[in-house]
Formats: structure tokens, sequence, C-alpha cells
């Protein structure tokens, strides 16, 4: 067929078909079905879009994002663009170039330079592009991660801030204690520290009921963990925690016949719960050790409404048959007035 007689079948000149077969221009897109048909093709095979291929293509870049953290970032950066350049729709490529860009900008090579903001500024963009408009909750969280990550690099910490914020929160700790800095950082470090604690005595308290052969051992090891952190002996809210682990005690010392063991562990039981409920009434919990110095909490606004104390806890287990034994005996009157 001439450039003459296709340029008479669709309604345009020969020039602009020969322009298009030398790659100067290309065909209007109102012009794309009509020469399909009249050439006889679909619009893939017009395009150059065979299906294999494009499957083939796809697979290979799937192949490469799922290994980009351990392949040399400045050629994968390549292979990254070219992956959003064919597939611009794809939320993963996006993410993939975006932490190839940050990769690669923030290396020693370009440290300093204006390639580094260049790359850190497009990771950003990226990075932004892909929170505005995707919609799965992994690559969210994956991309609001390193665009707190990356916030750090160039220094904004307000803006990492703002992005750790939006973590979810049974993680979001860990993501703001990397861009909080001066004194916000540290009181964020000793809040960690006292959660940790918490949860920590959880799980172990988990373990004592679950693997009633560890039950000793376990409040062993909170105990001294709770008294090696909290080394000078003001252990605010953990004297409830204490409380508990010589409750416990008392009752695994009755069950094992020792009377007078039972009766001392919940007299040292009594005194953390009168020490708790002394914190509690304050509304203040305020810490004096190395590691927590400094720490403070108010709970003024989160008391219970009822009058609840943690002496009654105590004085109620202690009511229980399993101690009728000492009930009677002098020393240990006190627990059962």
């Amino acid at each position: 067929m001439t450039q003459e007689k296709l340029a008479d079948f669709l309604g345009v000149t020969y020039q602009s078909v020969s322009k298009w077969e030398c790659g100067t221009t290309a065909p209007d897109l109102a012009l794309i079905v009509p020469l399909a048909r009249l050439l006889h093709v679909s619009t893939d095979e017009l395009l150059g879009m065979k299906p294999s291929e494009c499957d083939e293509r796809k697979a290979y870049f799937d192949s490469e994002y799922f290994q980009f953290w351990k392949k040399d970032h400045e050629k994968d950066l390549e292979i990254a663009r070219q992956a959003v350049s064919e597939y611009p729709g794809d939320y993963r490529y996006l993410y993939w170039l975006a932490s190839n860009e940050w990769y690669v900008g923030y290396s020693d090579k370009y440290a300093g330079t204006d390639t580094e903001k260049e790359l850190l500024a497009e990771s950003v963009k990226n990075l932004e592009l892909v929170l505005e408009n995707c919609s799965e909750e992994s690559l969210r969280n994956r991309t609001i991660s390193l665009l707190t990550t990356v916030h750090v690099s160039l220094n904004q910490y307000d803006e990492a801030k703002k992005y750790a914020l939006m973590f979810p929160e049974v993680c979001r700790d860990d993501l703001l204690a990397n861009c909080l800095i001066g004194e916000e950082a540290e009181e964020h470090c000793r809040k960690r520290v006292k959660k940790t604690l918490l949860k920590l005595g959880s799980a172990l308290s988990n373990l004592r009921f679950y693997v009633p052969t560890l039950r000793i051992e376990a409040l062993n090891v909170e105990e001294t963990i709770i008294k090696t952190v909290i080394s000078d002996g003001n252990y605010q809210h953990f004297h409830i925690s204490l409380s508990l682990i010589y409750e416990e005690r008392a009752k695994i010392a009755m069950r094992n016949g020792d009377a007078d063991g039972a009766g001392k562990a919940l007299i040292t039981a009594l005194h953390h719960a009168e020490e708790y409920d002394k914190m509690s009434a304050g509304g203040k919990e305020e810490y004096t050790c190395p590691i927590l110095r400094g720490y403070v909490e108010d709970h003024s606004n989160d008391r219970p409404d009822d009058d609840w104390t943690m002496v009654d806890y105590v004085k109620q287990s202690a009511s229980q048959s399993l101690f009728d034994p000492i009930r009677d005996l002098e020393e240990f009157k006190a627990l059962f007035i």
C-alpha cells in the first residue's frame, strides 16, 4: 500500500504518512482504531504490544522488584525507572524507584552533592504519589516508613515526625525514635523503656499461666529486670507489678507447705500495693533512676470511678481459704483486717 493510498483511506496527506514511517510524528489518537482496521491488525499489535511479550516484560520487572534489596542500587535504579515508565500505574514499582533514589542519593558517593538533593527530592515526590493513590495497607505502611527515613536524611525532622505519626500505633514508637531530637527524643526513649517493661511483664505473666513449670523462673526474671532498670527502688507504677509477683509467690509457697514464706510474701505484696496506691492518689508517676530519670506521666485524669485500690486486691487475695493456716498468726494479722 502506497503512502498516497493510505493517506486517501484515512483522509490525511501523504506527507503525514511519510512522517509516521520516519518516526518524526505519530498518528493522531483518533486514527489508531481506523488504522488498525485498515491494516487488519489489533491496536495492541499496531502499537507493538504483543500479549506474550507484555507478560514476559512484567515477569522480568516483578523478578527484579522482589530482590531489589540485594542488588547494586545504582544499577537497579535504572531498571526501576524503566519499570515505572512502562507500567506507570504499578505502585510497587513506584515505591521501588523511590527506594533506590533514596539508597543512591544518600550513599557516600553523592553525599553533599546536588545529585543527592535531586534524588532525595524525587524519592519524596514518588513516595507521596504512592501514599496519595495506593490503598494497599502493607505498601502504604512501607511508604510511610520510608518517607520518615528520607525526611530524616534531609534533616527535616518535623516532616519525618508527621509521617511517623501516620504509622500504625503498634509499631509507631520505633519509627518515631528515628526522627526526634533533643529532649523530645530523650523523653520518647524513656517512655519506650517503660512500655517495653510493661509488655515484657505481660508476656511473662502469660508464660506463667500457660507453662506452669516456668512459673517461678518467670517471676524471678520479671522481678530482676524491674529492679535492675529501676535501680534506686523508686518503682512508681511498677509497684503494682511487684505486688502481683509477691502475691503469686505467696500462693506458690502455701501450696508447697511454706506458711511462713507465704505470709512474708503477702506482706511484701501489701507493701508494694500501698506504695502503688500512694502514687496513684498523687496522680503523678515520676522516676528518679538513671534510665528513666525525669520521665513523668500525669494520671490525674484517668483514675477509676470507683474506690478500688491495689491494697483491696491484695487483701481480697489473702481472704482465700488457701491462706487459712496463717490467718490467726500475729505477724500476719494486718493482712486480714
